[in-house]
């Protein structure tokens, strides 16, 4: 028996000692290029201009009590990834939630970093509201109460708007994407609507998309906060709300009781179109004894815990549309594809889409989504025993005269 139990401390030693040798091993892959990332309480809101790749490389991160923290969206749209070699300490707000619509000019809510845009207002009898765009997006409709039919839908990510399950109404974004949050993925726009006066045009972006980690700890202690809420319409628009988006945390040790907000876009009055639907929140950690964050929404739905320690994983699997009615795209280049169709050209074009990294056949979903009228879509498949990369060829039939958005997704 003593023998046995000195096994059991034995072992319990050599497991001890092989998580702090795992803590002391992860390198979340910063090269600590852009130093130590400070704001001071005294900063009030401070918004930074996003690298090319969306990417912070610092020596250490600190957004004091007091002070704001907001990113402005690169040309690529990318999510925000903040990497430290040191401790990241959050005792003030990190925000990069969706926006509200607006009336002059005309213009869907603008989605947070690595978030999806509202769709286009229409004009009442004359212009057909556009949908949101993002895999959840909500579909364009009329102006109305949330339990109305053909009202303009709210956007959709871990959860559908909160009218939806209650009323099953089409015009809502569908649920998407992966609790690991991997690849890492912003929310939905909510659909634009009939407006009839300029107050009435607000549409809903969705949340942004951000990711913390450090080789040390990450410390979110409140009143520190971070959100990455859908955008919130005005008092009485008319258009969808946007989804929440998506907060992801890596660390040896994550700590804090501070809180974490993807709640989806909503407004106070009876025209808002409902609830944009929840975001998603990732935490991957070894060390989690002291993690007493508050979440909202509180549901399971939305948050997911583990200890997927890879801040970028290896392999990933990934879609890109690499070319577009003639036009040859890079690969990565990781926002939607845009094009404008002139009257004089062939309304039959081919989207070549292009997989990497998955296996066997993969299902996907081309997305055509105009400023004004409805998403086309078209479902295909992806044959990867042809190899990696694969790809295939999309005739899809493209509206001329009017900015089309175009997205691929896997279904």
């Amino acid at each position: 028996m003593k023998k046995r139990m000195g096994g059991i401390l034995i072992t319990m030693i050599l497991m001890s000692i092989s998580f702090s040798l795992s803590a002391q091993n992860f390198d979340c892959g910063s090269n600590g290029n852009y130093g130590p990332l400070v704001i001071p309480s005294t900063s009030g809101t401070v918004t930074l201009a996003l690298p090319g790749d969306g990417i912070f490389h610092c020596t250490m991160v600190s957004v004091e009590e007091g002070a704001t923290l907001m990113f402005a969206r690169n040309s690529l749209n990318t999510p925000v990834y903040i990497l430290s070699k040191g401790d990241i300490e959050i005792g003030g707000t990190i925000d990069v939630s969706g926006k509200s619509g607006t009336a002059t000019p005309p213009k869907g809510g603008e989605g947070g970093p690595g978030g999806f845009d509202g769709g286009m207002p229409g004009v009442f009898g004359t212009v057909s509201p556009g949908d949101g765009q993002g895999p959840g997006g909500g579909k364009g409709g009329t102006m109305g109460q949330p339990t109305s039919a053909g009202v303009a839908g709210g956007g959709a990510y871990s959860t559908l708007p909160w009218y939806t399950l209650a009323q099953n109404q089409s015009n809502y974004g569908k649920v998407h994407g992966s609790p690991l949050l991997a690849p890492l993925l912003g929310g939905s726009g909510g659909g634009g609507a009939e407006g009839r006066s300029a107050t009435e045009n607000g549409i809903g972006g969705g949340g942004g998309a951000i990711l913390l980690a450090s080789n040390t700890k990450v410390i979110l202690n409140a009143p520190g906060k971070i959100f990455s809420r859908g955008g919130s319409n005005p008092p009485y628009s008319s258009g969808g709300q946007g989804s929440g988006g998506g907060i992801r945390i890596v660390a040896p040790e994550v700590k804090g009781n501070g809180s974490l907000d993807v709640s989806g876009g909503s407004a106070p009055f009876d025209y808002s179109n409902s609830v944009g639907g929840s975001g998603r929140i990732r935490i991957d950690t070894y060390f989690r004894s002291e993690l007493q964050l508050s979440y909202a929404p509180n549901s399971t739905y939305t948050r997911a815990f583990g200890s997927f320690m890879s801040v970028f994983p290896p392999n990933n699997p990934r879609l890109d549309i690499i070319k577009a009615a003639g036009t040859d795209i890079p690969e990565g280049t990781g926002n939607a594809v845009q094009i404008l169709m002139p009257f004089d050209s062939p309304t039959e074009q081919i989207v070549r889409v292009q997989a990497r990294n998955f296996f066997g056949k993969v299902p996907i979903t081309v997305a055509l989504i105009p400023d004004t009228g409805s998403t086309i879509t078209y479902d295909d498949e992806i044959d990867m025993d042809t190899g990696n990369p694969a790809y295939v060829d999309v005739i899809t039939q493209m509206p001329k005269n009017v900015q089309i958005h175009i997205y691929a997704w896997t279904r």
